[in-house]
């Protein structure tokens, strides 16, 4: 839950413990007013204990003993391809696929 739910509970609860004056046979409408005033303001603790903000850590940076530099390599137009490597030729179709009958 966040600041708006308990705030909405808190208020719902006030209009039902000091603003209705129902009476619901079975039910304590101020009652349940009052409980959820009291989830509401549960809420607003819950939520500002868990959402505060903390100091930050102490970090400890480390300086590198040599920079690396990462070379980009850029294949030349008419470089020849590795060893090992073999041109195919282009695959045709099955003959059935020119076949219409």
């Amino acid at each position: 839950m966040g600041f708006g739910v308990g705030l909405a509970l808190i208020g719902v609860g006030a209009v039902l413990a000091f603003a209705v004056k129902w009476d619901v046979p079975g039910i304590d409408l101020q009652m349940i007013g009052w409980i959820f005033m009291a989830i509401g303001a549960a809420s607003l603790t819950l939520t500002a204990v868990f959402t505060r903000r903390r100091e930050p850590e102490e970090v400890e940076t480390v300086e590198p003993e040599q920079l690396y530099t990462r070379e980009e390599h850029r294949a030349a137009e008419h470089e020849p391809p590795p060893s090992g490597y073999r041109e195919e030729e282009p695959r045709t179709p099955p003959r059935a696929y020119y076949d219409n009958g």
